[in-house]
């Protein structure tokens, strides 16, 4: 909805419907069970993921080695401004 009026979105699923969630969980399973071989721990809600790390250098490599198995393996794209590693104290999840 853009002012009132529903305007068509020409790639991917709307945000906020109903669809979203249940497409994002059948397609980022396949990222759980890579992160799980790898031995990460991380929490995830439909698209929403944090992936736990001992140390701020560890979140780094983490996220470096990840990224690329989410957008060349998944074909999926990663929002690098809401993308981050941080003192879990700070994070809103």
């Amino acid at each position: 909805m853009v002012r009132h009026t529903f305007k068509g979105t020409g790639v991917g699923v709307p945000q906020g419907g109903p669809l979203s969630p249940l497409l994002s969980n059948i397609m980022l399973n396949e990222l759980d069970k890579e992160l799980e071989k790898r031995g990460n721990r991380f929490v995830r809600y439909a698209d929403d993921m944090m992936i736990f790390c001992k140390s701020k250098k560890s979140g780094i490599r983490t996220l470096q080695n990840i990224l690329p198995y989410i957008e060349k393996k998944l074909f999926l794209k990663v929002n690098v401004e809401k993308t981050e590693v941080a003192y879990i104290g700070k994070i809103k999840f």
